[in-house]
């Protein structure tokens, strides 16, 4: 096999990973390509070769990394982003539909890794329970993003959004499904804590009483975490353990983690995910750039300690410090 048709195989092969289950191969490479079917087809059989031009549409397209097709190593990469604004934020249910998308494209994979490496409890975890994702949606607004609109505005559980919520439980299902590597580190409700008493403190609640809502929820989800790393495998929040089937190995590291990290090992291909800004979101298929971020975390994983499943004492010791911390908060919010 020539090394032409081989990058062409692989394209192929990456843009059916990351198209969703229900949208066709052949029909969105016609559609993209401007060609007919019988066309896609012969490109896919290999029976012709595909363009410059064409492989750069496809790239392009899909978010593909054309330097890591050809294998060239570069000190450049290639990010992708979710950037949001004042004028797009409005749009926050596209933003979720291009995630549910993209893990989509990630559980048809036969082959799969993920890895999440975070400071505090990630976005999968916190989506789960709709009153700490309204929270965070409104601080993200008001307080990271400044948005003008949200300037004297005082956060209240009203704002829920039925649309969004219901976008959060299609991606959590995905992700309850799909088996992880996770790293925590004793930060991971820090940044909740200081925002909720901040809140309280400056006045931002509607109903002073919210905050207290919110130190109840989050004391809920620690616990949902803590089932799910005893019991070794993911579900979601409020349903039962049989409802999920995604193992879940939770490190716990509380000197090494700087980054919040998400690294997909898909075989033939893989994607680092970075966030930027607390809420933006960008990423790269830069192969090079990939294998990189996932050496340093395998790395990270060696010098972190086994929470979950068998490791009984230490899940304990962890998961009590940091129900502690809530308990002190609640202390100063009531």
């Amino acid at each position: 096999m020539t090394e032409s048709r081989e990058i062409q195989e692989l394209l192929f092969r990456q843009i059916k990973d990351l198209l969703p289950s229900h949208l066709s191969l052949v029909d969105k490479i016609s559609e993209v390509l401007d060609i007919s079917i019988d066309s896609v087809y012969r490109r896919i059989r290999g029976e012709k070769e595909l363009s410059f031009t064409e492989a750069k549409k496809l790239c392009t397209f899909f978010k593909i990394s054309l330097d890591s097709l050809l294998d060239i190593s570069t000190d450049s990469v290639t990010f992708n982003s979710y950037t949001m604004d004042e004028e797009t934020f409005i749009k926050y249910d596209q933003y979720l539909k291009n995630v549910l998308n993209n893990f989509r494209g990630i559980d048809k994979a036969k082959l799969r890794e993920v890895i999440i490496i975070f400071l505090e409890l990630h976005f999968f975890q916190f989506i789960q329970i709709p009153e700490i994702m309204a929270f965070k949606l409104f601080f993200w607004r008001k307080s990271i993003l400044g948005f003008s609109q949200y300037k004297d505005a005082l956060f209240s559980f009203e704002g829920i959004d039925e649309e969004i919520n219901n976008l959060c439980d299609q991606i959590v299902d995905l992700y309850v499904n799909i088996p992880s590597t996770e790293l925590l580190s004793e930060e991971a409700i820090s940044s909740f804590v200081k925002q909720i008493l901040f809140y309280k403190e400056a006045g931002f609640f509607k109903d002073p009483k919210d905050a207290l809502v919110l130190c109840d929820k989050l004391i809920e989800l620690v616990d949902h975490l803590h089932i799910q790393a005893e019991l070794g495998f993911k579900f979601p929040f409020g349903k039962s353990p049989g409802s999920g089937k995604g193992a879940i190995n939770l490190y716990y590291n509380d000197i090494a983690l700087t980054d919040s990290t998400i690294i997909v090992d898909m075989g033939d291909s893989g994607i680092t995910y970075l966030t930027n800004n607390a809420i933006n979101l960008i990423y790269s298929t830069n192969r090079t750039f990939f294998e990189n971020n996932y050496k340093w975390s395998k790395n990270l994983i060696k010098k972190s300690i086994l929470i979950s499943g068998t490791a009984e004492k230490e899940r304990n010791k962890f998961f009590q410090r940091l129900q502690n911390q809530l308990t002190e908060l609640k202390e100063k919010v009531i």
